[in-house]
């Protein structure tokens, strides 16, 4: 009776295990775009913590450098503009690639 009732609890395992690949995306070439859709965006989110680091250095240089200097004043100053400049166009393209991310269906990813 016990073998009977294992037996029984093995085979209905089995099948919620067969139903449960059926419902799951597991195509290799999904998980494949997925992954590279992330390797992407963390190489963007990368990005711009780099940037990020840099507007701060020159935000610092920019306290610190001497008042007479005035070329360089105007130099750190034209760099700080392309530096927020560029961390915009990188804040665009994660949001681009976040909202490229859920489009495609990336099952089980978080942002």
């Amino acid at each position: 009776m016990a073998y009977l009732l294992f037996l029984l609890t093995a085979l209905s395992l089995h099948a919620n295990e067969v139903d449960y690949r059926r419902s799951v995306i597991t195509d290799p070439s999904i998980s494949r775009r997925c992954e590279k859709l992330l390797q992407k965006r963390k190489r963007k989110l990368n990005h711009k913590q780099k940037l990020q680091g840099l507007i701060r250095r020159n935000e610092n240089l920019q306290k610190s450098a001497p008042r007479e200097r005035q070329t360089l004043i105007k130099k750190l100053e034209k760099n700080l503009g392309q530096l927020k400049q560029e961390l915009k166009i990188t804040l665009l393209e994660i949001e681009n690639q976040e909202e490229n991310i859920i489009r495609k269906g990336c099952p089980g990813v978080t942002l």
